[in-house]
């Protein structure tokens, strides 16, 4: 891993973290039931799972998602590319539960909408607001805390210049609950 590299990721992450609200701010929004009271997506698993995505834009990356209540959650991901560029993202998610009713399962198919962003770090830096619209998957058999989603993510770029771009990209994930 070049110096180069390393500098910029060390750089992306601590800007990812300053994004966050610290977990003690997120119990006083979900008024106090945070944690072991709060809410968990799976029966073995905890509020936060972490995971790996696959898509663009780069082409695969770390993915978190941390849960405030049963419908919002907050879904981090620092994306790589072939280039060496790294991509850090950050999407507030707003799930319905109610549209899609399984039969025969335990597992839950909610469908979700979200607001976000992108942060590329090249050699300039640009960004992105982002618009992840999707469905996951939550397992709820024993021993199983996980997740698969699939989702589509217009995103308008913004580069130097007053030049801006529009994507659509499509993103697969999973993510394991603790």
């Amino acid at each position: 891993m070049s110096l180069e590299f390393r500098k910029m990721l060390s750089v992306g992450l601590m800007m990812a973290g300053s994004f966050l609200p610290s977990p003690g701010a997120w119990a006083e929004t979900s008024g106090g039931h945070f944690g072991e009271d709060g809410y968990h997506p799976t029966n073995d698993g905890g509020n936060f799972g972490l995971g790996v995505e696959f898509g663009e834009p780069g082409s695969w990356g770390a993915t978190g998602k941390i849960w405030i209540d049963r419908a919002n959650a907050f879904q981090p991901a620092v994306k790589f590319n072939g280039g060496g560029a790294v991509i850090l993202q950050l999407d507030y998610l707003w799930h319905n539960f109610d549209l899609i009713h399984m039969r025969d399962t335990d597992g839950e198919l909610p469908l979700y909408i979200g607001v976000g962003g992108d942060l590329l770090m090249e050699n300039i830096l640009v960004i992105a607001a982002r618009m992840p619209l999707g469905i996951t998957y939550i397992f709820d058999k024993r021993n199983v805390p996980v997740d698969i989603y699939l989702q589509a993510v217009p995103t308008l770029w913004f580069f130097n210049g007053g030049f801006t771009s529009f994507y659509a990209y499509g993103e697969l994930g999973a993510h394991f609950y603790f």
